[in-house]
């Protein structure tokens, strides 16, 4: 490598983008948990279900769980909900 290629290799190295790249999101940087939300009637708020667990990671024990509540209050609706949290790394500034 001469001299000319080690500058610009500096340089290059200086150089850092000004906006962050946007990239699809690693898989093993995301997770998927669900919860249940419920509501009394279908013009009320949907609600997160009282009385059990937060959240489950896997959606077979979700949906074993919404069975069970949906037999335990008919007269309620409920729903099974996902959330899916993405960790993003970027650069910040020093201000």
């Amino acid at each position: 490598m001469d001299q000319n290629q080690r500058r610009a290799r500096i340089i290059g190295m200086r150089k850092t983008p000004s906006h962050p790249r946007t990239t699809s999101p690693d898989p093993d940087q995301t997770r998927t948990t669900y919860f249940i939300q419920s509501r009394s009637h279908s013009g009320a708020a949907w609600e997160p279900a009282s009385g059990v667990r937060v959240s489950w990671e896997s959606k077979a024990t979700a949906l074993e769980r919404l069975a069970a509540r949906r037999e335990m209050q008919p007269a309620w609706e409920h729903r099974l909900m996902e959330r899916i949290t993405t960790v993003t790394e970027q650069p910040t500034t020093e201000h």
